[in-house]
């Protein structure tokens, strides 16, 4: 694909998408994006509901963290323990691309999983739209991918969504999940899982929603003053570990998204629509959308937008993190921010794998499979994955790949970006001071 193939593909999808998005309620885009389907071709797909644990912990450590790293002028919803609907994923072998998955029960296909799983590698992943779409079933391709390039398994969750679900919902759904695998109750399939061979991915949102969960349990190693934090799950007294390592494409740390220059900026490159759905007064109203009562973003409260649990890029602290993968597209609306978490979190002694691919919009290997740019992303990204459950010690390196000819050149990670922390304080002020609670203006049609 040409450079200028390339832009005419990517004017094409955001023209498309933006259409969709802004012509069609919220509730309608989460049925058709969460709605799961036959799998097909050369993966195996076990859906498992997680059970809820009876104790609170697992709240209580979540509502502790909004306070403890809040200014104490909050607002967020408590949601409810409840039950986590996921899917394991795994490579299968010696089937046509478009075979149906077999008509045989969700635990004999596990079985059949883990005959053909060559590397104790265990990914947790959270998937991208940012938290209001896109369920497992969307990310099949990408999670099956990854389990065969590594030998290991995935394990994708379908977190409750916003806005019917609002922040910390699904923070508190991937908790369990990662104590799941850690802990799995004696009805569920899976063994347990060390948390040395356990590696959090995902893209987008999903990356940010994974490094909130970094930040959950880097908090509650500080408040309980031991590395290895202890809780009650499932009846039993365990302890809540650093999992081996974080791998994103196309990472997420700022929900609002419109924070730094490069949204405006790179608006013709990327395939992101001009601005996140849902917040004009034209925008189909439904159900789900505006919320009851109204606020200002899908995911959150607007006092919570710049909370470390919600936006990680306005976390301070993130030392003892384990190492981090980040795959990026030089053209995202999104890269401004990503650059400047890496460049942060190395100076706090993380490990940082930066690749950049040129002239890449977002989820580019999802959009375009086939490039060879896509290709290289799931081979660094499978690499990263393996290396960080074999224990490997990782040193920052960070570079870009052209597009013309996959060259690599070396890129220095503290000077990714100029940015600083005052200016993105600056500009996180602002942007929090410019939201008003969405009321909507209801729509009695709307096409589709």
């Amino acid at each position: 694909m040409s450079e200028e193939d390339l832009t005419d593909a990517i004017k094409t999808i955001r023209t498309i998408l933006t259409a969709r998005m802004l012509a069609t309620p919220v509730g309608t885009l989460q049925r058709e994006t969460v709605a799961d389907r036959e799998a097909r071709g050369a993966c195996w797909v076990s859906r498992v509901v997680l059970p809820a644990p009876g104790e609170t912990d697992v709240l209580d450590l979540i509502i502790g963290a909004v306070k403890g790293l809040g200014n104490g002028n909050k607002q967020y919803t408590i949601p409810t323990i409840e039950n986590v609907r996921a899917q394991w994923t795994g490579h299968r072998v010696g089937v046509t691309k478009h075979e149906p998955e077999p008509n045989i029960s969700e635990s004999e296909k596990f079985f059949h999983l883990k005959e053909e799983i060559k590397s104790p590698i265990t990914i947790l992943y959270m998937h991208g739209g940012n938290n209001y779409l896109l369920g497992p079933a969307a990310r099949r391709a990408t999670t099956s991918k990854l389990a065969q390039l590594t030998g290991g398994k995935c394990l994708s969750i379908q977190y409750r969504l916003a806005p019917q679900s609002p922040f910390p919902a699904a923070l508190l759904d991937c908790l369990i999940a990662y104590l799941t695998l850690l802990y799995p109750p004696s009805e569920l399939p899976n063994a347990s899982v060390p948390a040395r061979h356990i590696v959090f991915a995902g893209d987008s949102g999903g990356a940010g929603l994974a490094l909130s969960l970094v930040q959950l349990i880097l908090y509650a190693r500080k408040q309980q003053g031991i590395e290895t934090p202890m809780l009650e799950f499932h009846g039993q007294k365990v302890v809540l570990p650093m999992p081996a390592g974080l791998a994103f494409q196309s990472p997420s740390v700022d929900p609002q998204l419109t924070t730094l220059p490069s949204w405006a900026a790179n608006f013709e490159y990327d395939t992101v629509p001009p601005d996140p759905p849902g917040y004009d007064a034209e925008f189909p109203t439904d159900e789900v959308w505006p919320s009851k009562p109204p606020r200002g973003h899908y995911y959150c409260e607007t006092s919570m937008l710049y909370h470390p649990l919600v936006c990680v890029m306005a976390a301070d602290e993130w030392r003892g993190c384990p190492p981090i993968y980040m795959a990026i597209g030089s053209k995202e609306r999104i890269v401004d921010a990503a650059k400047y978490f890496a460049q942060h979190v190395v100076t706090q002694g993380v490990s940082v794998l930066w690749e950049e691919f040129e002239l890449m919009p977002h989820n580019w290997p999802m959009a375009f499979p086939s490039h060879r740019l896509s290709e290289k992303c799931y081979r660094s990204w499978a690499k990263a994955c393996s290396s960080f459950a074999d224990g490997l010690n990782i040193q920052t390196r960070g570079s870009i790949t052209a597009l013309k000819n996959l060259q690599e050149r070396e890129l220095e990670v503290t000077g990714l970006t100029k940015i600083s922390k005052d200016e993105v304080g600056r500009l996180m002020r602002h942007r929090e001071s410019s939201i008003r609670p969405f009321t909507g203006r209801q729509v009695d049609k709307y096409h589709l």
